[in-house]
């Protein structure tokens, strides 16, 4: 990663930079970029802009950014985004010491938005499939207190996503969510607590509608009568997860991530969750 900044009593970094191309990543002060014009690399339609210091944005080599535009509103904040067999297509806004983290392997139909805010953040495992609109969210946007006691009641929350999970059109997932590898979130469904591994959960509220299933990628839209005989049944069990010793501890993720003090510390915690393996290290009962 390139690590831009101005020291020795040169100029300040200006209150807002941009990177509109791969030429103005050389610009950038006092955070730290690694977007670099590589083989299968693109950069089209997409910004990044910079509203502080002490930020990481790391896009693997290959990564492929259409009509993306990523902010970083504060200081110390990442943005880690693994590449995929397509585009990547985003509107992304971290603010303060918050991470967005978008494991290999995601395709898109059209921009997703993603809000972490007030220190918490939004992970994304594995090969995730966005229908249209999928939206994240990991606070309300206004302070919420007891009448009795005058205590807050809304405190924001991270959301997590496992590996090989099929968010449906205009879903939308609210602070706290949990959603275990292997699921589908169905259109317009509003997530706000855990949902198991395969499983399916629709509806405002989301609620679980079923379980013991699971999903492939191929589109049936343009299937033959013979393709569709074809795909009643599929053997193998890539995409059915369960318990076993690779299971992650979410929180105990979460807590060494909160242990950060630096932008640089949040994302080597990025780059230490590329490296967890296991099948099953998303599941979720």
């Amino acid at each position: 990663m390139q690590r831009n900044n101005k020291q020795n009593g040169a100029d300040p970094a200006p209150k807002t930079q941009t990177i509109r191309e791969y030429g103005d990543v050389s610009a950038i002060r006092n955070n730290v970029v690694h977007l670099q014009d590589t083989p299968g690399s693109e950069f089209i339609g997409s910004s990044v802009e910079f509203a502080g210091t002490g930020n990481v944005l790391f896009v693997e080599d290959g990564t492929r950014l259409r009509n993306c535009r990523l902010r970083f509103m504060g200081n110390d904040a990442v943005i880690h985004l693994r590449k995929s067999h397509g585009f990547l297509r985003l509107i992304a806004t971290v603010f303060e010491e918050s991470v967005f983290y978008l494991g290999p392997g995601a395709t898109f139909t059209s921009e997703a938005r993603v809000l972490p805010t007030e220190r918490k953040h939004v992970i994304v495992g594995s090969d995730a499939m966005f229908s249209s609109r999928v939206a994240f969210r990991t606070a309300d946007p206004h302070l919420i207190y007891s009448v009795q006691d005058r205590q807050r009641v809304n405190p924001s929350q991270s959301i997590w996503v496992g590996d090989h999970v099929w968010l449906g059109e205009d879903t939308l997932l609210l602070k706290g969510s949990r959603v275990g590898s292997g699921s589908i979130l169905a259109a317009r469904a509003l997530i706000t607590k855990n949902v198991p591994s395969n499983s399916t959960a629709a509806g405002v509220p989301g609620r679980i509608v079923s379980r013991g299933i699971f999903w492939t990628r191929p589109s049936v839209h343009g299937f033959t009568e013979a393709r569709t005989a074809q795909s009643l049944v599929h053997d193998g069990d890539d995409f059915i997860y369960s318990a076993d010793g690779n299971v992650a501890d979410m929180k105990q993720l979460e807590d060494e991530l909160g242990a950060a003090t630096s932008g640089i510390g949040r994302a080597a915690w990025c780059f230490q969750l590329d490296q967890l393996e296991g099948k099953n290290r998303f599941y979720i009962v």
